[in-house]
């Protein structure tokens, strides 16, 4: 029997936020989303087939990683296929999304109803995203407010989007959309993941 693709069955977020999230997508009649680190493209796609068909759909990712993450870009190569097969104007940009070339592709297909920053974790890429790509969209998200990871339980690099996303909300219009299961992983404190948005209109 043939397993079904990664990105049907690989999505990193937290799936009760994200059926949350996939909600708020289609109460704002989202008709373009850019979507900044995607993987196995299981978030892109479980967002991309909430909305209307012909609606403009873009991943910008830069594949990297250990074991675990050799295989993403077939993966997520075959996912932008798909869509477009379904009637989605799907778009993959393989790159670094901090570099000046990466950001004028994606503002060469924008503006965006909605863009989703699930990248570099790290407070300098994450406040680099924010800069390049606010600008294209309506709306803002980010994966992870609610994750806390510093440098001393893991060799992973340090998850700092709630950091920027705490100072960045204020005065803003926003949304928090957290599941409510408080946990402790070493010295981290995180709520599951945790997806914000900003309303930048």
């Amino acid at each position: 029997m043939q397993r079904p693709p990664k990105y049907e069955t690989h999505a990193l977020q937290n799936l009760t936020e994200l059926h949350e999230f996939q909600a708020l997508c289609r109460k704002e009649k989202v008709r373009s989303y850019l979507e900044i680190g995607s993987k196995n493209g299981g978030s892109l796609w479980r967002i991309a087939t909430k909305l209307d068909k012909g609606a403009k759909i873009v991943s910008i990712d830069l594949p990297h990683g250990d074991q675990s993450f050799k295989d993403t870009l077939p993966n997520l190569q075959a996912c932008v296929e798909r869509l477009k097969k379904e009637g989605y104007d799907a778009h993959l940009i393989v790159g670094d999304s901090t570099s000046p070339e990466v950001v004028e592709q994606a503002r060469a297909l924008g503006p965006f109803d909605l863009c989703l920053i699930d990248g570099n974790h790290t407070l300098p890429f994450v406040k680099k995203d924010w800069e390049n790509y606010s600008t294209m969209c309506r709306m803002v998200a980010f994966h992870d407010i609610g994750y806390y990871r510093d440098h001393t339980d893991s060799k992973k690099l340090p998850i700092e989007v709630p950091k920027f996303w705490e100072e960045l909300k204020v005065g803003k219009k926003h949304l928090e959309i957290k599941r409510e299961a408080w946990r402790k992983e070493g010295n981290n404190k995180c709520c599951d993941n945790g997806i914000g948005v900003i309303w930048q209109s």
